[in-house]
């Protein structure tokens, strides 16, 4: 598994996680080299800042979307 695989795992399970806490759970330094990784592939990786200023990441899943049938 890759740091941009473990991260993307991470984002699942705790969205809206900052770059410090991912730095300190996972032990990664580079956390926007990684999130870049991440959009390469093709991951839609939302950034945003709290109203403290810490910018905070989540992973977009686009919903499904289920077809009639009939």
């Amino acid at each position: 598994m890759t740091q941009a695989d473990d991260l993307l795992a991470y984002l699942r399970r705790n969205p809206g996680a900052s770059s410090l806490e991912i730095t300190h759970d996972l032990a990664l330094v580079n956390v926007t080299g990684r999130i870049s990784d991440l959009r390469n592939r093709g991951y839609a990786v939302d950034a945003k800042r709290d109203d403290r200023g810490i910018w905070r990441y989540r992973i977009v899943e686009e919903p499904v979307q289920l077809a009639a049938f009939g």
